[in-house]
């Protein structure tokens, strides 16, 4: 053994004392992280216990909108699809991953000798191989690969010189293509279409939870707007049933006909079952709030009474001009922003096929070294007179010759390929080149498409401000119109059909001015959604999972 070899030797042994010390700290993260994956829960219902006080669920729409984004079902499953983008982008780096393969064989065969320059009788050969590769394809271009492999054999045979003899070889080549895959633009592709895919679908996942969120908001005001449809109906009612009993006073005075009493008693009938209609419809609403938030999975929630604090009356807002409000659409909509990610990846895809349809032409560089060792039998006179001494030797002489590359090799290799014709790369192309148009009209068509929402929102959100400003004239005027009637029949000049007639058109004025006031909510939220304004006046930023 080399003086050089012996003073290498040391740390090398220390390197592989150390080693075993150090795989219980490294090894179980490895493992841990390697089969654990990425950490996606199932999260129980949250946040409704915060809001309830005296066993009653209070709920401002701004509490609404917070507890479905913490529990709706259909928006968890919506966010669910940004993880399975992001595994494609874990699944597109394979082609990058390195290969370390190892392997070890032993072979002993014992083979009879017909003739005297066997070496023995019977010839006894032990043969063991080892052999230790890695491979990685950079995302550069290049492919780089080293083996390194030991070969040891012992035997019997007397005319060996090295006996046991053990020889290593190191070799290694780096490939670069020079024209197609020059820039591993076919490898590095998937990769790339992968990321803009996940930014694809955290735009259309936030554009989804945006109508998820806006059709809970609706939702809310239908609630809020079956809430005061029972008091409007109450209210026409006990109108009813005041008219009911001063004509059954003026039954028992004398002062009414019999048959006169039927028309407030139906009245009376008719409007109790109004009453009850509106109670039942809104406790079909609450229970679909319910399931929006979660609350029906929870059976201490399924049945706990809610309380709406909103009023409907809104405050109404300036809307600014229509020009602007769609100028901050087409720049701020997820939707519109996903089909321009996608152009990109047809242009990828273009350039991918016309790269494919490139000559193949790969320059590699190659070398490696070899070494020999093991104990040296020295010959000194003719066959069998010499000496019985040996010289010692091992593995350290090969791998001292080895590394230090005293038995070196090196060289290069040039490949070729012409592909005549490339029918595939040129269909891929077509296909790419037709995706391409086909997002540009997709664009138009999404275009044309804001700017006609956007409209329509401003609208209707200037409608139902309108119609809120006629459903106060007109409330006001019935109001007083019962009043009047009510007076003209205390006096005898009218019947009671029509004061029970002034007072049905006072119950439809007060549901038409119900209905406009969750109308311009409804509007509110429809235009905020246009425009995508409608997280940002909650004061709420959907997020989506970060990977990397």
């Amino acid at each position: 053994m080399s003086k050089l070899w012996r003073r290498r030797l040391p740390g090398v042994v220390l390197f592989f004392a150390m080693a075993p010390l150090a795989l219980p700290v490294i090894l179980p993260h490895f493992v841990t992280d390697r089969f654990r994956g990425p950490d996606v829960q199932v999260h129980d219902v949250q946040g409704i216990p915060d809001r309830v006080q005296a066993g009653k669920l209070y709920l401002r729409l701004k509490d609404f909108i917070a507890l479905v984004l913490k529990n709706n079902t259909e928006i968890n499953l919506t966010r669910l699809d940004v993880w399975s983008a992001a595994d494609a982008i874990l699944s597109a780096k394979a082609p990058f991953d390195p290969n370390l393969s190892t392997s070890f064989n032993s072979t002993r065969a014992l083979q009879p000798q017909s003739s005297q320059i066997g070496g023995a009788s019977q010839l006894n050969t032990l043969t063991q191989n080892s052999t230790l590769n890695f491979q990685q394809t950079l995302s550069s271009g290049q492919t780089v690969n080293l083996g390194f492999n030991a070969f040891r054999t012992s035997t019997n045979n007397q005319f060996v010189y090295f006996n046991p003899n053990i020889s290593t070889g190191l070799n290694f080549s780096i490939t670069q293509p020079l024209l197609q895959g020059r820039a591993n633009l076919q490898l590095r592709a998937p990769l790339m279409i992968a990321r803009t895919q996940l930014l694809i679908t955290s735009e259309q996942s936030e554009a989804r939870i945006a109508d998820l969120v806006a059709n809970a908001a609706r939702q809310y005001w239908d609630a809020i707007q079956s809430r005061d449809n029972i008091k409007v109906q109450q209210q026409a009612y006990d109108l009813a049933q005041k008219s009911y009993e001063r004509d059954k006073l003026a039954l028992d005075l004398g002062a009414l006909p019999a048959l006169d009493i039927f028309q407030s008693q139906s009245q009376v009938a008719q409007r109790k079952v109004g009453v009850i209609q509106a109670q039942y419809e809104y406790r079909d609403a609450l229970d679909g709030l319910r399931r929006l938030i979660g609350a029906d999975l929870n059976p201490v929630t399924r049945n706990i009474e809610i309380v709406l604090e909103d009023d409907p009356a809104p405050t109404l807002i300036p809307v600014v001009p229509v020009e602007e409000g769609v100028a901050a659409a087409l720049q701020k909509r997820p939707e519109l922003s996903a089909i321009r990610r996608h152009q990109g990846i047809n242009e990828l895809n273009a350039r991918v096929a016309r790269d494919s349809m490139l000559p193949r032409f790969d320059l590699s560089a190659i070398g490696g070294a070899f070494g020999l060792g093991g104990n040296q039998i020295p010959v000194s006179g003719p066959l069998g007179t010499g000496p019985s001494t040996f010289i010692p030797g091992g593995l350290g002489d090969a791998l001292h010759q080895m590394f230090a590359f005293q038995a070196p090799s090196y060289g290069f290799a040039v490949q070729m390929t012409l592909p005549i014709r490339s029918s595939a790369a040129q269909a891929s192309l077509a296909d790419a080149l037709v995706g391409k148009a086909r997002d540009e009209y997709q664009q138009r068509q999404l275009e044309q498409q804001i700017i006609q929402d956007v409209k329509n929102a401003t609208n209707q959100l200037e409608m139902s401000a309108a119609q809120i400003d006629a459903a106060k004239i007109a409330r006001d005027l019935a109001q007083k119109n019962v009043e009047a009637e009510q007076q003209k029949y205390e006096l005898g000049s009218i019947t009671a059909f029509e004061v029970l007639d002034a007072q049905s058109r006072l119950a439809t004025v007060e549901g038409s001015l119900l209905q406009a006031y969750t109308g311009y909510q409804r509007a509110l939220i429809s235009y905020q959604r246009a425009v995508w304004t409608l997280l940002d006046g909650m004061g709420m930023i959907v997020e989506t999972p970060k990977v990397r």
